[in-house]
């Protein structure tokens, strides 16, 4: 049941992403829409980079390497146009949907039981570590979409027409 819960959770936030990343190109995704703040780009990088430790804490292996996380994880600077470290936006749509995939699989194998198990984060559970993670995703998420609106590329997530 909690494992439901979870799938349920990570593929919310996975349909939104997917929705706003149709409408958004590599150009457009390097914007920088208010002063230092982040792009799309990095947003979705972001996202994957987070998405390390639930796939370690589901037994699933990453998607990239601790160098290329780098450039997205917290407190990395923002990408814009001219930044030369920013992975096509092809590339991490690629590997988001990959770590979605191996979320699922994770998940899928997972029972009760062992979601109730210590996660080695504080106190907390693999379930409330997963959630945590979870939440912190739907934030970033919530920003790609504020960011996309003011790129003109308004609720996407919601499949509405701008038209």
């Amino acid at each position: 049941m909690l494992c439901t819960a979870l799938l349920n959770c990570f593929e919310y936030t996975a349909e939104t992403v997917r929705m706003q990343v149709r409408v958004v190109g590599h150009a457009e995704s390097l914007v920088q829409p208010f002063d230092n703040s982040h792009s799309i780009n990095w947003l979705l990088g972001h996202i994957v980079s987070a998405r390390t430790t639930p796939l370690i804490l589901l037994g699933a292996e990453n998607v990239w390497s601790d160098e290329c996380r780098a450039r997205y994880r917290h407190g990395s600077s923002p990408i814009s146009f001219q930044d030369e470290t920013a992975l096509q936006f092809e590339e991490l749509v690629s590997l988001f949907n990959e770590t979605q995939r191996r979320l699922q699989a994770g998940l899928q194998m997972m029972d009760d039981e062992a979601l109730l198990q210590p996660s080695g984060y504080g106190k907390n559970s693999v379930f409330d570590s997963l959630l945590y993670f979870h939440f912190h995703e739907s934030y970033h998420v919530g920003q790609m979409t504020m960011v996309a609106e003011a790129l003109d590329k308004p609720a996407a997530y919601l499949g509405l027409s701008t038209a």
